[in-house]
């Protein structure tokens, strides 16, 4: 039978343990809150087609022990969540980068309007 374990819990994130003892493995379940768009919306630089702000997202790490290793639960815990966590932050970059994206599009645009001038242009007399 697993048993659960909940070490971490605040607004954002929820870490949850399961551990499997007879089949040697352990699961690092990480839960999200996708906030990323609403602190860009603040600034107005995101688009309403970025309207997952409460998007839950779960990410999932699993350590598995070989059966001529010792059994070690905290180095399982570790490393399972070490592989939860590599995956959140993969598809944070990812994320970052598509917004990063956006908001050069809309400074492209706005030099583009004459709203903005390009430091880096000499000035038409």
């Amino acid at each position: 039978m697993a048993d659960r374990h909940t070490p971490a819990k605040t607004a954002m994130v929820n870490t949850e343990f399961i551990v499997n003892k007879e089949k040697r493995t352990i699961v690092c379940i990480i839960t999200t809150v996708n906030d990323i768009p609403l602190k860009l919306n603040k600034y107005n630089l995101v688009d309403n087609k970025y309207d997952d702000f409460n998007e839950i997202r779960i990410y999932k790490g699993f350590a598995r022990c070989a059966p001529e290793d010792e059994w070690d639960e905290n180095y399982g815990k570790h490393l399972a969540e070490y592989r939860a966590s590599r995956a959140r932050q993969k598809d944070v970059n990812h994320e970052l980068k598509n917004y990063i994206k956006t908001i050069s599009k809309r400074i492209d645009s706005l030099y583009d309007y004459g709203l903005l001038k390009d430091p880096h242009k000499p000035e038409e007399k």
